[in-house]
């Protein structure tokens, strides 16, 4: 694959929530999303959910993590990406990061090693995508790890037998 380092301009959340279909049915190993709330708009759709259950039935190698900040509305109001997590638990999973000082509240999904896109925290709807830069991808990756390594599952995000 080539390297395409130059990003696309995107709106946040229209066609953001496309771009991020689309990295889901392209993604080979894993997707990673990094949001705060896992908003609605973009992340609770048909069709991303789809994409992801069939990735994460796709090989015992699959990986989907999410790594969010507040789950109240997720569970309050429900949300289709907490169901699949529910239902593969061992290839969706979902943790809570409260607080760390290098995640300034940006949303970015990454695809494999060279797949992004990535909306800056201060920003309200102006984002980046970037279909295919290892360099891109690179320092997302890092700082996804670092804030992974401090995060935990959160009880309230469990799926409840009675």
């Amino acid at each position: 694959m080539s390297s395409d380092d130059t990003p696309t301009g995107v709106d946040y959340p229209f066609p953001f929530d496309e771009l991020v279909v689309e990295l889901a049915r392209s993604a080979l190993r894993h997707l990673w999303i990094l949001s705060p709330r896992l908003d609605r708009s973009v992340f609770d759709n048909t069709e991303l959910t789809q994409a992801l259950g069939d990735l994460a039935r796709d090989s015992r190698q699959t990986e989907i993590r999410i790594l969010i900040q507040d789950p109240r509305g997720l569970v309050a109001q429900g949300h289709r990406l907490l169901q699949l997590a529910r239902r593969i638990p061992s290839r969706v999973i979902i943790h809570r990061l409260e607080h760390h000082p290098e995640w300034r509240g940006q949303t970015a999904v990454i695809r494999d090693r060279d797949g992004l896109l990535f909306k800056p925290g201060d920003s309200e709807t102006e984002a980046f995508y970037y279909p295919n830069s290892r360099v891109a991808v690179q320092s997302q990756q890092e700082l996804f790890e670092d804030l992974w390594r401090y995060s935990a599952p959160d009880p309230d995000l469990r799926s409840l037998s009675i």
